[in-house]
C-alpha cells in the first residue's frame, strides 16, 4: 500500500510541475508594481522543442545587465495626452534609455498604443511620441496552446532635435515610420525552468518583419529620407500563471535557432509606491528650490535618488549616505522633477515630485 501511495504521489508530482495553463488579463502586472529583467548578450541555453509537455532548461541564463519596469497609471504620465485609452503605462529603463509604453489591459487582449521616449541621436537627446495603429497586440486573452494570431501595424512619430549632427545645418526633427507584421503562436506547453525557478509555462512563437524608415527636417529642404531599413526576427517566450510578465524572451538566429539575446525575471514583481501601501515617510524640502534639495528619510534602508526631468529622463542618481541627504540643484533648469527613492533591495521606497525656481 505504501509503495502505490508513493507511485500516486509521484504521478500526481510529475503532473502538478508540467500541465497545460492558460494566460489571462490577471496574469500581467498591476498598476504599482515594479519588475526587474535582467539581459543575457551571449546566451547558451537551447531553447527545446514545441509540442506538449515540454521540459525547458534556461536554468543557464546570465546576467549581464538589468533593465527596470514601473507598471503606473497613465496619470500625470508624459504623452499621456497622446494615448487617451491607455489603462496602463510600462516605464521602461533600458541601457539608460527611459520610454513609457501606453497600454491597454482588458479581458480580451494586453496591447500597445505606442510610447513616449527620449532618443539619444548622435549624442543628442530627441523627446517625442510614436503611435501605434492600430494597436500592437502583445497578446490575446485567454491565451492557451496552440492560439495564434497575426497583426500588422504602422508606428509612427516625429521627434524634436534641434542640433547639427554634423552635416553642416541644423536637423530641426527626426520623423520615425516603421511598417510591421509579426505571426505568434503558442507552441507549446510544460515545464520550464530559469534562474528564477521551475514554473508551469506556455511557449510562444514570435515571428516579425518590419521596414523602417529615417526622415529629417530642415528649414530648407523640408522632409529628406536619411534611411531605411528591413528586419526580421524570431523570438520565444515563456508566460507562466501569476508572474506579472514573460518568465524569459530569447531571440534567435531565424535558421539554426541558436540563441543570440536573452531577457529573464530574477524576482517576482515587488510593491512600488504607487501602490502606497507600506512607504516609507520622507521629506522634501524646501520646495520649490534654488541651490539645494534637502530629503529627510531612512538611511537605513535607501540606497540611491533619482532625479528624472519632465521627459522622464533620468538626470542623476545619488547615493545616501545620512538621514537628511542634501542635493544641489543649482544646475539644474526651471521646471517640475520628480524622483525615486530606491531602497537597498532594490524596491521603490517612495516617489514624488519638486521644482526648481531661482
Amino acid at each position: 500500500m505504501k509503495k502505490q501511495l508513493l507511485l500516486l504521489s509521484t504521478a500526481f508530482f510529475a503532473l502538478s510541475v508540467s500541465a497545460q495553463i492558460s494566460i489571462t488579463t490577471s496574469d500581467i502586472a498591476t498598476i504599482g508594481k515594479t519588475i526587474f529583467q535582467r539581459n543575457d548578450t551571449m546566451p547558451t541555453v537551447n531553447i527545446g522543442n514545441s509540442g506538449t509537455s515540454q521540459t525547458w532548461n534556461l536554468s543557464a541564463l546570465n546576467n549581464h545587465t538589468q533593465d527596470t519596469m514601473h507598471f503606473v497609471s497613465p496619470v500625470g504620465v508624459p504623452g499621456a495626452s497622446s494615448f487617451p485609452t491607455a489603462n496602463l503605462v510600462i516605464k521602461m529603463k533600458q541601457q539608460g534609455q527611459n520610454t513609457n509604453v501606453f497600454a491597454v489591459n482588458n479581458s480580451s487582449s494586453l496591447t500597445a498604443l505606442g510610447i513616449q521616449a527620449t532618443l539619444d541621436i548622435a549624442g543628442n537627446p530627441a523627446t517625442g511620441v510614436i503611435k501605434n495603429n492600430p494597436a500592437e497586440i502583445i497578446t490575446n486573452f485567454p491565451s492557451t496552446y496552440n492560439s495564434n494570431f497575426n497583426n500588422t501595424y504602422v508606428s509612427k512619430g516625429s521627434f524634436y532635435y534641434g542640433y547639427d549632427p554634423g552635416i553642416g545645418f541644423t536637423i530641426d526633427s527626426f520623423k520615425i515610420v516603421s511598417n510591421v507584421t509579426k505571426t505568434v503562436t503558442f507552441d507549446g506547453w510544460g515545464s520550464v525552468t530559469t534562474p528564477l525557478g521551475t514554473y508551469n509555462a506556455l511557449r510562444v512563437e514570435t515571428l516579425k518583419w518590419n521596414t523602417d524608415s529615417l526622415f529629417a527636417y530642415n528649414s530648407f529642404t523640408g522632409w529628406f529620407d536619411v534611411q531605411q531599413t528591413m528586419d526580421s526576427s524570431k523570438t520565444y517566450d515563456w508566460w507562466a500563471n501569476g508572474i506579472g510578465f514573460n518568465l524569459a524572451s530569447i531571440t534567435v538566429d531565424w535558421v539554426t535557432e541558436n540563441a543570440m539575446s536573452a531577457t529573464w525575471l530574477p524576482s517576482l514583481p515587488i510593491v512600488g509606491i504607487n501602490e502606497h501601501v507600506n512607504a516609507e515617510a520622507i521629506n522634501v524640502y524646501p520646495n520649490p528650490a534654488q541651490d539645494v534639495i534637502t530629503f529627510n528619510l531612512d538611511a537605513s534602508k535607501a540606497q540611491t535618488i533619482q532625479i528624472y526631468d519632465i521627459t522622464g529622463k533620468m538626470v542623476n542618481a545619488y547615493s545616501v549616505s545620512v538621514n537628511n541627504q542634501q542635493i544641489d540643484v543649482s544646475t539644474l533648469a526651471n521646471g517640475i522633477y520628480t524622483y525615486s527613492i530606491v531602497g537597498k533591495n532594490n524596491s521603490v521606497l517612495n516617489r514624488g515630485k519638486f521644482t526648481v525656481a531661482k
